[in-house]
């Protein structure tokens, strides 16, 4: 199945389309269908909502509903396919870490790339090119690869090969290669009792995913594709006059409707959710609840996490250990003093702050270890005017700090003991360790941070330790490390990490563009689609030859393509809610803004007026 430069279909042979309301797809659910849905979210969202519809109903126990992403659902199925040893089963599938690793030591040994600085830079490109090569099912034969019109395609050509037969020497199965597998066993009768398959939130399917669920359907397994009845009703276009503006008004109509029907869902969908997250957030609290406390549950929830490494608490941890280096920055330093998830971050905190002072005050921008370990228990011997004590009126400096010099004093002994190298998990295990030493993180000071598991501090903390093994499962793919190169992958591992704090059910939902398909609201706001960014512009792969993504109708390859997908989603945004508010600023960095030219219809009516909240008292 190809499809075209502008065609984006969910059409597949053999498969039912049907469209339902909640109660219909939960009765499905009951029945024993399987849920494969476009994201993890839906997934989990709808699982939460099937709970309390099951609540409703008077049930009091019942079997958790079979719901999960595609992801999850493929690799369930492969579980089942690895266990009837057929061909192809007997080699083992790389998580996302293994298979970067596996990219990098592939680009190691490659002519072309020995020209580049960071060679291990691009493999998480090349990981991203090989999955959408393998998913759209790209012909690698085509004669394009091997053009002069751009060299990045043959290296990529070139490199695929090279990371095909290391993986096929090392036993290594890519995760996109048990697609066929997974066909031959189904096809071959193999994969038996298989329930009925309903798919939910997908706009699009790649051609190997519709391949599979042909497979599916060709072999008596019931799939059906599901969308949920459509609710609109009222959608309006409100213009802001600026960036400002916009969120502040956002946030008075979320208030409104929150006050005004309690019981009421809402919605916002923010485009640029991951670099906007944090404004968002400020603002609703300026407005839903200004001076709440850190710990108190706020009505809403924002979808997108934040890269593990920009928590607090794992800042800190990488802060200690960056104490582990030849030269310390002085910036560096002053975080750890200042932390409170460090002992005696409480008792010590005057202390500290002097002692930042003091550092910054004799070191231009850098020390080592072994000074700062000093300057933390330093005695004074001398008057102020500089004349020798005697040893019985020896007294601790002002900065003097023992909790702080007994965390630097085991810094200071890992150190000189943790020289050679060794195993990834040997490093995973040995980081876990010190900073258990060190008293990380520290929690009794602050009454408010407990270890339940609904806690935030529980969370990040479990979620540290799922990086630890990953780090820890490149013992597979790499050998021995040195401490720097173990710490530097710890680190790259928990950017990539994205941390969500888990929380209880709200009403109000801020989500990405994407994020919304299948769910239905009662009030639904979308910020910031103006005439410059939707549709979105293409972003075509560099690695792939431009002729076969755009016959391929690869995602981002092309303008059409990108139109066709904002039409798709716009569409679906105006089907969420019956009450809809679109938005757009009126300006931004001094430029004039318009409303995207799809907003521009009769199903979408202009206003310039929007119900809002008009307290000015808390």
């Amino acid at each position: 199945m190809t499809q075209g430069p502008s065609k984006i279909s969910t059409q597949i042979n053999g498969i039912s389309t049907q469209t339902l309301d909640m109660v219909q797809l939960f009765s499905r659910l009951q029945s024993g269908h399987t849920l494969v849905t476009a994201n993890s979210r839906l997934s989990r969202v709808l699982k939460d909502r099937y709970n309390h519809w099951r609540i409703q109903s008077g049930d009091q126990q019942w079997k958790s509903p079979d719901s999960l992403s595609w992801d999850l659902w493929l690799n369930e199925l492969w579980k089942e396919t690895s266990l009837l040893g057929i061909a192809g089963v007997d080699g083992a599938v790389p998580n996302e870490r293994q298979l970067i690793s596996l990219w990098e030591a592939t680009l190691k040994n490659e002519p072309l790339a020995r020209t580049l600085l960071r060679p291990e830079a691009l493999a998480s490109q090349l990981r991203d090119t090989r999955m959408l090569v393998s998913e759209w099912m790209v012909d690698l034969k085509h004669t394009s690869w091997f053009g002069h019109e751009n060299e990045n395609h043959t290296a990529f050509h070139q490199w695929n090969q090279a990371f095909d037969k290391r993986c096929q020497q090392a036993g290594w199965i890519e995760p996109n290669d048990r697609y066929p597998v997974i066909c031959q066993a189904v096809t071959g009768g193999l994969l038996t009792s298989l329930p009925p398959v309903d798919l939910l939130g997908f706009d699009e399917l790649s051609p190997a995913r519709a391949r599979l669920l042909e497979t599916l359907a060709g072999s008596d397994v019931p799939v059906s594709l599901l969308t949920m009845k459509s609710l609109q009703h009222r959608a309006v276009l409100w213009k802001g006059r600026d960036n400002t503006d916009e969120l502040h008004t956002m946030a008075r109509w979320v208030r409104y409707w929150y006050e005004k029907e309690p019981g009421s869902t809402i919605a916002v969908v923010v485009p640029d959710l991951q670099t906007r997250r944090r404004e968002i957030d400020r603002v609703l609290a300026e407005t839903l609840c200004p001076g709440c406390p850190a710990d108190v549950q706020k009505p809403w929830n924002i979808s997108m996490g934040v890269p593990l490494v920009r928590e607090p608490m794992i800042e800190t941890a990488f802060d200690l250990l960056k104490l582990l280096g030849e030269h310390i920055d002085i910036q560096d330093i002053g975080r750890v003093l200042s932390s409170p998830w460090l002992p005696g971050a409480r008792s010590e905190r005057n202390n500290r702050a002097i002692l930042e002072k003091c550092i910054r005050e004799n070191y231009p921008r850098q020390l080592k270890l072994g000074e700062l370990l000093f300057r933390a228990s330093e005695i004074r011997t001398r008057d102020r005017y500089n004349v020798d004590l005697p040893e019985s009126e020896h007294r601790p400096q002002t900065w003097n700090s023992p909790q702080l010099h007994r965390i630097l004093k085991i810094l200071s002994r890992y150190k000189k003991d943790n020289q050679s190298r060794r195993p990834a998990s040997s490093w995973a295990e040995s980081f876990d360790q010190l900073l258990v030493k060190l008293g990380w993180p520290e929690t009794e000071s602050d009454p408010s941070r407990d270890k339940q598991e609904n806690s935030e501090t529980w969370q990040v903390l479990q979620t540290w330790r799922e990086a630890l093994r990953e780090l820890a499962s490149l013992d597979a793919t790499d050998h021995h490390f040195g401490r720097q190169s173990a710490l530097n992958r710890l680190k790259q591992i928990c950017r990539e990490k994205v941390f969500q704090v888990r929380t209880a059910a709200t009403s109000i939902q801020v989500l990405g563009l994407y994020e919304i398909s299948a769910l239905r609201f009662d009030h639904v706001w979308v910020v910031g689609l103006h005439n410059d960014n939707w549709p979105t512009s293409a972003k075509p792969n560099p690695f792939i030859p431009g002729k076969l993504q755009r016959a391929a109708g690869l995602p981002n390859s092309s303008p059409q393509r990108e139109l066709n997908v904002a039409r798709i989603v716009t569409k679906r945004l105006l089907e969420t809610a019956p009450d809809c508010v679109f938005s757009y600023p009126a300006q931004q960095d001094g430029e004039e803004l318009l409303p995207s030219p799809l907003l521009v219809n009769e199903a979408v009516q202009p206003v310039k007026t929007i119900p809002c909240w008009q307290g000015d008292k808390w």
